[in-house]
This record gives C-alpha cells, sequence and structure tokens, in this order.
C-alpha cells in the first residue's frame, strides 16, 4: 500500500529541565499510514500523543525539539524541510483539527475570510475562492449563511465543523485530528465522528485520530496505535486489538470501558499513573502498573515484537537475546 505518512524512530527532547539535563519525551516512535487509511493514536493524557502530532507538523514549541528519526509525508522528510517549504506542504498536503476550536479561530474576522485566506492555489479569482469556501462548509455539514459568521456566533459542533473546512479547503492527503470531540457533548461528538467518516470517502483522505477513548477510535478506523509513555507498545487491525489485546496496558484500557459492564457494576480503573517524564521508572515504563511484571521488567526495556500480524513491545511475547 504506498504511504501518505511514516513516522520513524522519532525521538523529541525537552531541551533542559532545571538540572540543565535534556529530557527524551519520544521515545523512537514509529508508525504509517496508508493511503486512504485511518489510524487512531490512543493513550491516556501524558503518554504523547499531542507531541507526536505536532513534531509530525513542525508545530513543538522553542524548547521541545526533534532529536532523531524521519517524518515523511507522501515521500517528503518534513524535518528537513525550511520554514517556505513548510508552508507550502501545510494545508496542501496534510491540514490538522485541534480540540478546542475557539483557539484557533480569529474572532474579529468572518468565518469565510479564516477558510478563505487558507486557500494556497494562486490562480483562483476571488469568485472562485468564494466558492470553494462556500462548497467545503456544505460538505461539512454547514449552510452559506456560516461563510458571513463570526466564530462567537457559532456552537462549538459548528466551530469544530468550520476548523474541519478550513483543514479541507485545499484537498490534502492526511487529516490529523487532535481530540477534535473532546470539548462536545456526546450527540455533537457522534455527529462530527459521522462526518470524518463521509469525508475520508469523499475526499479520498488518510486520517490520524488521536485520542484517549479506544472505543470511540475501534468504530470507525483501520488501525489503532497505543501510545505509553513517550513510546507505541502495541500497533494492530482495530478489530484485533480491541478483542485480542496483547499488551497489559492495552488490555487495561480495554477492562475500563463502560459497555464491558452491567448496569450497577463497579468499572476497573488503571492504579497508578503515566510515568513524569522527568523521573521514568527504570526497564518497561510500564512496569509499576502491569499484572503481569517480571523481574526483567524492572531492568530493561522490552523488545519490539511481531505476533500473529501485531506489533507489540512487551517481554512476554520475546525475550532479547542472552549475551
Amino acid at each position: 500500500m504506498e504511504k501518505v505518512l511514516e513516522v520513524r524512530e522519532l525521538k523529541v527532547d525537552l531541551k533542559r529541565d532545571e538540572h540543565r539535563r535534556e529530557i527524551e519525551i519520544l521515545k523512537g516512535v514509529e508508525f504509517s499510514i496508508g493511503k486512504k487509511e485511518s489510524l487512531a493514536l490512543v493513550g491516556e493524557s501524558g503518554s504523547g500523543k499531542t507531541l507526536t502530532a505536532m513534531a509530525i507538523m513542525r508545530l513543538l514549541p522553542e524548547n521541545i525539539s526533534v532529536k532523531k528519526g524521519e517524518v515523511l509525508l507522501c515521500g517528503m522528510n518534513i524535518l528537513k524541510m525550511s520554514q517556505k517549504e513548510l508552508r507550502d506542504v501545510r494545508g496542501l498536503k496534510a491540514g490538522m483539527i485541534f480540540q478546542e476550536p475557539s483557539s484557533y479561530l480569529n474572532p474579529v474576522f468572518t468565518v469565510g475570510n479564516q477558510i478563505y485566506e487558507a486557500i494556497k492555489d494562486t490562480s483562483l479569482s476571488v469568485k472562485e475562492k468564494k466558492k470553494r469556501c462556500i462548497d467545503v462548509l456544505k460538505d461539512v455539514g454547514l449552510t452559506e449563511e456560516i461563510y458571513y459568521r463570526y466564530p462567537h456566533q457559532l456552537s462549538g459542533g459548528q466551530q469544530q465543523r468550520v476548523m474541519i473546512a478550513m483543514a479541507l479547503v485545499n484537498n490534502p492527503s492526511l487529516l490529523i485530528a487532535d481530540e477534535p470531540t473532546t470539548a462536545l457533548d456526546v450527540t455533537t461528538a457522534a455527529g462530527i465522528i459521522e462526518l470524518l467518516k463521509v469525508l475520508m470517502e469523499r475526499y479520498g483522505l488518510s486520517l490520524l485520530f488521536i485520542t484517549h477513548d479506544i472505543s470511540l477510535a475501534s468504530n470507525f478506523v483501520d488501525k489503532i496505535a497505543v501510545m505509553y509513555a513517550g513510546r507505541i507498545v502495541e500497533i494492530a487491525n482495530a478489530k484485533i486489538i480491541m478483542d485480542t489485546p496483547l499488551h497489559p496496558y492495552t488490555e487495561k484500557l480495554i477492562a475500563c470501558l463502560p459497555e464491558k459492564y452491567n448496569p450497577g457494576e463497579n468499572i476497573k480503573t488503571i492504579e497508578g499513573s503515566v510515568p513524569d517524564f522527568h523521573s521514568p521508572p527504570s526497564g518497561c515504563p510500564f512496569h509499576p502498573r502491569c499484572p503481569y511484571v517480571m523481574n526483567i521488567c524492572r531492568k530493561s526495556e522490552p523488545p519490539v515484537i511481531m505476533k500473529d500480524g501485531v506489533i507489540v513491545r512487551c517481554f512476554r511475547y520475546g525475550m532479547p537475546v542472552e549475551t
């Protein structure tokens, strides 16, 4: 399958802490997304999901930097590009939508003005650009009237649809959606998910969907990559992961889902919390919370194993070669 996005051995560091050390935050993240394929990056808050998306788009804050790796977008290495090249690629090859649309929409400009300014095709006339804006608004389920409104005149769901329209106006190959339903009520969030499904088909999009909700992701993505403490710990087809999770963390995420319980039953939780990047545990970062912990888990990082088509990082499925 043709790859739209390939992330290879991506390592990202916080430049300095109070002790003037560099802190590794992303620790060799690897995954790929094919043409018209969707992948969800799943994990608790603090696992590194949003940071991965920001690194892919070269939107990291100044105190965080990529130390190693490649990010290939339609075959082009994003990490090697100049700022001018990046401006050309953003929007044209990849669009991104965020958790809080109100934070990214300018309150003093109309919706139409903001989508219009996002269009990169300089060959279009003013009339053609306006038509393109209205067409993409209709594609995301909004009326032409929205073109003339200001962000504060819209509901949260309408604002998110406007953000999606802005991301799609240049017909990119990849859409990155970072927790796009977090700030929305359940009904509105469901509408956004259904919209993404339709748009993936209509625009031939590949999708990187970032969420803490593995159940939500499993309902519409092709693959799931489970992230923990800056590492991908399991990648597989969404149905396979939900039916037969291999990594203990994935297993516990699924065991916490409310739909797994009858009314009145207590829902399980994962004891402990995601480790602090400043003081990670030795060995496997999940071992303090893992029910299957072995002595080797406390001493060494587990290898990446391929088991029955699933990529998993866990000593239960393979041991390092003794030397």
